[in-house]
């Protein structure tokens, strides 16, 4: 059809010609002693074929020059060409596996895109990823850092260049990178998160509470569990500097204890400080708190301590007043055995524990009901509950306290982990349960009265007391030998 139309062109401006040269000659042309005639049209045909020619031939010129140009264009879009082509294989040999394919075609699309940002920023990601599947972390922190570097690729270049120090175990370098994706404006929450677990995992209780403030700001984090975390970070601060400042770790303890009622580290550390400065108010009412949310027998020892030199009568009443503000509670049942058998009431403490055994027995209770069958001289009961005891699971919340009577004795790698398993989950850990480490004995706390002993004789040798002392408690407890089987 083009052909067609071309030649339809051509044959009526040849007609037109022929009918412009035999039109009334009407326009006269001279040049000097020459003088030419023609019609109208036929001269403005002409000007318009004129012009066409001078606008080819200026077009011509045009294209001549602009050659060079267009070759460089054209060596551009080959070398862009190569670049998408190397990029595309090197991002299929990296999903298929081949890593030192993919590193090379990375390289090879780097060389070739240098001025495209887009394809230049693709070509510093497949170089970085290739470089970490190699192993080669100082390739790949090279080119995260080129990638940095790239407007619009800061993040993801900052968290390349985070992840290659850790990998290199440069932690202080890895913070100060992450610092610097943390100041720019965006919604990604790996900043803060990493952030936050690098300051953890370096024991920096500060910076993490200042970090988990920012993440609060930034609602990178829930309320209530950055609520739970801040309270251990405040606990695990305080047992550190509670030595050399005393007061200051009081206020972090309690702070704590205010903010996760269910932490029983917090109030035990905020009672312990108000205890040794005199407090006995405030210590009192911060054990009574956190009995109220969740009892731990770490409180109940405790709360023996608030006071000294009690006889057995009057401390067996203050128990029952610390287990009645949660009753129903296991631990609070425990005290209230604990209370009977201060208190020589053996047939109640025994019909007490006897329920708890039905849910459950382990070795404190096992421990519990052997020196209570010793107490009424049941040898042989006794015996067998001692058996029992060294067959029996352990309790995990009594494992928090160890065979010096101390308790939540944690180190840093222990707080770091109750950040994020009672921050996140609200639920506690037990480092001394996981690692079968040593507990204080069940009734060394106790100061159980003398069981009545029958049959005496002259012969027999007198045992004698056994002084534990507690270092939590501040009390000398005296247990009996236990008969032998």
């Amino acid at each position: 059809m083009r052909i067609i139309f071309i030649l339809a062109l051509v044959v009526s401006s040849i007609g037109l010609a022929f009918w412009a040269l035999n039109a009334p000659q009407d326009v006269s042309l001279k040049f000097g002693d020459f003088e030419y005639n023609t019609s109208r049209v036929f001269a403005i045909i002409v000007l318009v074929l004129g012009g066409a020619v001078m606008a080819a031939f200026w077009k011509l010129i045009i294209n001549l020059l602009s050659i060079p140009f267009a070759l460089t264009r054209t060596a551009k879009r080959v070398r862009f060409g190569k670049a998408r082509n190397a990029l595309a294989e090197g991002l299929i040999a990296a999903e298929g596996g081949d890593s030192k394919d993919a590193l090379k075609k990375a390289r090879q699309s780097t060389k070739l895109s240098q001025s495209d940002a887009g394809d230049r920023k693709l070509s510093y990601l497949l170089a970085a990823r290739a470089a970490e599947a190699n192993g080669d972390w100082n390739e790949a922190e090279h080119a995260y850092s080129d990638l940095s570097r790239e407007k619009g690729a800061e993040l993801v270049g900052l968290r390349g260049l985070t992840a290659a120090a850790v990998q290199r175990g440069d932690l202080r370098g890895a913070e100060t990178h992450t610092r610097k994706a943390l100041d720019l404006k965006t919604n990604a929450s790996w900043p803060f998160s990493t952030l936050f677990e690098l300051q953890t995992k370096a024991a920096n209780w500060e910076a993490a509470s200042e970090t988990l403030s920012i993440g609060e700001k930034r609602k990178s984090i829930d309320l209530e569990v950055a609520r739970r975390r801040r309270a251990v970070l405040f606990t695990a601060q305080a047992a550190r500097i509670r030595q050399e400042a005393p007061e200051k770790a009081e206020r972090l303890a309690a702070d704590a204890a205010r903010m996760a009622p269910s932490f029983p580290p917090a109030a035990y550390l905020a009672a312990r400080l108000q205890l040794a400065t005199g407090k006995t108010s405030k210590a009192q009412a911060s054990v009574e708190g956190a009995w109220r949310i969740r009892p731990h027998p770490a409180l109940a020892l405790l709360w023996r301590d608030l006071k000294t030199g009690e006889d057995n009568s009057s401390r067996a009443k203050r128990l029952k007043t610390l287990a009645n503000i949660n009753p129903t509670h296991r631990e609070s049942r425990i005290l209230q055995v604990e209370a009977a058998m201060l208190q020589s009431n053996w047939d109640e403490a025994e019909n007490t524990l006897s329920h708890l055994l039905r849910e459950g027995e382990t070795t404190r209770l096992c421990s519990l009901m052997e020196a209570i069958s010793a107490a009424k001289n049941d040898v042989n009961q006794a015996a067998r509950w001692a058996r029992s005891a060294a067959s029996s699971a352990r309790e995990a919340d009594w494992s928090d306290i160890d065979p010096e009577g101390r308790a939540f004795n944690y180190s840093n790698d222990d707080w770091a982990r109750l950040i994020y398993i009672f921050g996140d989950g609200g639920t506690l850990i037990h480092p001394r349960y996981e690692t079968y480490g040593g507990e204080l004995e069940t009734i060394a706390h106790i100061a159980l009265p003398a069981p009545v002993q029958e049959n005496k004789t002259p012969e027999k040798t007198k045992s004698s007391d056994t002084e534990i002392l507690v270092e939590d408690s501040n009390i000398d407890a005296s247990t009996p030998d236990k008969p032998s089987t």
